[in-house]
């Protein structure tokens, strides 16, 4: 496969309070990518929630509040890139407009929602990005560490174009 670069943008153009952990840190234990490789990004409830880069929603729990653990609360929405190669995983999220489904494309920037507080736990986003090595569905997933870069562009409209090697190495800012 060949290198590819995508434009990312932050989540929160306005509304970022805090960094409140990377990836490998605190909660963020686990040999699922989404877990391990995730970011929260502290935010307070009720704060719009948007794309970082273009995609297609793979797959999308609706937040249901009689399932809200104290770890797993709020829509969870995985999407793809365009060209199935790089991934992400939102969750903490709720108030996700009613058109946006599994097939639904967005683009970098739009609305996915709001974040949700739940008691006990700082409000925030969790957010973990993914580099599928040979694209999805068949790929290997590697997951991504922007978090720097995501703490660097918070509270502003800033594009950073992303490139993924497509080598198991980590992305090229």
């Amino acid at each position: 496969m060949s290198a590819f670069t995508i434009d990312v943008s932050n989540p929160f153009p306005a509304g970022f309070t805090s960094a409140m952990g990377g990836p490998g840190e605190g909660g963020h234990q686990s040999e699922n990518w989404y877990i391990q490789y995730g970011m929260d990004l502290g935010a307070g409830a009720g704060t719009t929630v948007r794309a970082a880069f273009d995609a297609h929603i793979t797959k999308y729990s609706p937040h249901d509040t009689s399932a809200d653990t104290a770890k797993v609360y709020g829509a969870q929405l995985f999407m793809r890139a365009p060209n199935d190669e790089m991934g992400g995983f939102y969750t903490h999220v709720t108030n996700v407009p009613a058109g946006l489904t599994v097939g639904s494309q967005v683009s970098r920037g739009d609305v996915l929602g709001e974040v949700y507080e739940i008691a006990g736990t700082a409000s925030h986003l969790h957010l973990a990005l993914v580099e599928i090595i040979g694209g999805a569905p068949g790929g290997q997933y590697q997951g991504v560490d922007l978090y720097q870069m995501f703490l660097n562009t918070v509270n502003s409209e800033a594009v950073t174009p992303v490139t993924f090697n497509q080598d198991g190495s980590p992305p090229a800012l």
